[in-house]
């Protein structure tokens, strides 16, 4: 499974192929949905199939380009255990599946380039965002949305904080216990009660250090995203991290306790009240300035103005409509655009506005176009 990141989208938008297949779907964890999910992926792969006939592709050429996705279906362990939303592109010479907190509108394209809109807003406005649990036996990483929160593999990360320092005789020192309460596997969680002594400034600088080889890899993961950050851990924690933090993103407050002590609910509930505060005061911000400068030549909203200026880096912050799409062509030589109907060389071009904008450092919102300012289907500022 790919992460998510801007190479990620850049590398998958340079994939061109006369059949580029495209699958977003929501999909559950467990129960009864499960073989719902099946059903509904079998469904779409059906959707497929009628666009491939549609462009005169023999049965046995559709059954041998598709042959990855029926394997994938019939896998019983590829539907256990998901998160919540699937995506799967296929093209000749090209096969990958991805899921992601996010519960995805079923959806099933063919074109000559990947469908990448959905996955934009999860890369800026109101999208992905990670919780950093430190505690004295274990450094977990959660990846969340608005949907969920889900432990990822955090191999890169440094060793756990005991482990690292070997720090047996400080954690006597700072009232290292186990007498807090219960986690969900039943074992109790750590206490870490600082008392202010000679030795608490002592073993400061080796926490700070650390801190820092912490920092340097979850910074280095998470590339060229500045992507919200909560952490979670013993409050005396806190600040020592905060002082040697390096990544753009990692919000004020966090989470005082140990994650081991949270249930999965609990612990989404009180990481994504820290972070909607952040994605709901940005867009808002984003459409106060889109506000103050309607009118001006810095708001562009027609589709031949909002895809090259996008593409020339000019868009700052774009508002998209996810739940509609123009297709055309743009020709990037000219800056000519040419509204056609859905086909082998069309593309949506809200698609490529929103991608082009991400690509050059803007700010994309995804939103419904009834929450487009303007209720256009696109809407956006420009830098100057």
């Amino acid at each position: 499974m790919e992460r998510l990141s801007l190479q990620y989208l850049k590398d998958l938008h340079q994939i061109q192929d006369p059949i580029c297949i495209s699958i977003y779907m929501p999909t559950h964890r467990v129960g009864n949905e499960i073989r719902q999910d099946q059903i509904r992926f079998k469904n779409l792969t059906t959707q497929v199939t009628e666009s491939l006939k549609k462009r005169g592709m023999r049965d046995s050429e559709i059954d041998r380009l598709l042959k990855p996705l029926e394997d994938f279906r019939k896998e019983a362990p590829n539907w256990q255990q998901l998160s919540d939303g699937l995506v799967i592109f296929l093209s000749k010479d090209h096969f990958e599946v991805n899921q992601f907190p996010v519960s995805f509108p079923e959806l099933a394209l063919v074109s000559h380039r990947y469908h990448l809109k959905p996955l934009l807003p999860l890369l800026s406005g109101d999208g992905l965002y990670y919780v950093l649990g430190i505690s004295q036996n274990k450094l977990t990483l959660f990846e969340g949305s608005r949907f969920s929160l889900k432990e990822i593999d955090a191999d890169f990360l440094p060793p756990a904080l005991a482990e690292a320092l070997r720090i047996d005789q400080f954690m006597a020192s700072q009232q290292f216990h186990t007498g807090g309460p219960v986690t969900p596997n039943g074992s109790r969680a750590a206490l870490f009660h600082g008392h202010g002594g000679g030795g608490d400034e002592d073993q400061k600088p080796l926490i700070r250090a650390y801190f820092r080889k912490v920092d340097k890899e979850l910074t280095r993961f998470l590339s060229d995203r500045e992507v919200p950050v909560v952490l979670t851990g013993v409050e005396y924690l806190h600040p020592l991290y905060h002082e040697v933090n390096t990544h753009p993103g990692l919000l004020k407050g966090g989470v005082h306790g140990h994650s081991d002590s949270f249930s999965g609910e609990e612990l989404h509930s009180r990481s994504w009240e820290i972070v909607q505060e952040v994605f709901t005061r940005e867009q808002d911000d984003a459409r106060k300035a889109f506000t103050e400068l309607n009118g001006s030549n810095r708001v562009v909203h027609r589709i031949e103005e909002v895809v090259p200026a996008a593409a020339q880096g000019k868009i700052e912050t774009l508002f998209m409509a996810v739940d509609d799409a123009v297709w055309g062509r743009f020709n990037e030589g000219s800056s000519e655009i040419r509204i056609e109907h859905e086909g082998e060389t069309a593309e949506d071009l809200i698609d490529l506005a929103g991608l082009r904008t991400l690509l050059n450092g803007g700010k994309v919102y995804g939103v419904k176009r009834e929450e487009v300012p303007g209720g256009h289907q696109l809407a956006g500022v420009t830098r100057y």
